[in-house]
């Protein structure tokens, strides 16, 4: 069988629309891959931005205010995160190494500085929780320079440098960002941390 210039030319541009649509193909699973995730889970956003070690965060679910939040990594890949709602202050500790029991309650002695107390942590598989309620303890958070969280396998230690800047712009944050909502409820608010 001879091969002829046209067969050829036929192949290779065959060969051409073959690449040009996995192209297409690859194009459209990367964009369904980053968006649909998105519109699934209702849409959360959140703006960001530093403060020392710390990074703010405020987060909004379709468009209305859900929290803000300071966040930083500590020792061992522990991330120490401070929510602040309208409801209260939550601290959240989380590691991708732990193995925990979704529900359980486990205790912890919470040292700051001279204030010392026993509480229970709520637990997930991979962080755990808990409302502070004591508003000697948070406003402690603001000049002590240590949280030691002890735990009965490990003292987890939170520094606090930073933290009086950090926890002001986190009450800024829900403040103004309430505030929008209630003034003019015809504008979206601004989505600033």
């Amino acid at each position: 069988m001879a091969v002829t210039k046209n067969y050829v030319a036929r192949n290779y541009r065959a060969r051409d629309i073959i690449i040009e649509s996995m192209g297409l193909i690859a194009g459209i699973l990367v964009a369904a891959f980053v968006w649909l995730p998105a519109v699934a889970l209702g849409a959360e956003e959140s703006k960001s931005e530093n403060i020392g070690p710390w990074e703010i965060e405020a987060t909004f679910k379709a468009d209305k205010f859900d929290r803000c939040s300071i966040n930083r990594t500590v020792k061992d890949d522990i991330v120490a995160t401070f929510v602040r709602t309208s409801d209260g202050l939550t601290l959240e500790l989380e590691s991708p190494n732990w193995k925990l029991e979704r529900g359980k309650q486990y205790p912890v002695k919470m040292n700051l500085g001279p204030l010392s107390f026993d509480a229970e942590v709520a637990a997930e598989p991979n962080s755990v929780s808990m409302d502070l309620k004591d508003k000697k303890f948070a406003a402690g958070l603001r000049t002590a320079n240590a949280l030691n969280v002890v735990a009965a396998g490990a003292t987890i230690r939170v520094p606090l440098d930073k933290s009086t800047v950090a926890f002001d712009r986190l009450e800024k944050c829900v403040e103004k960002n309430n505030r929008a909502v209630e003034t003019n409820p015809f504008v979206a608010p601004a989505h600033q941390p």
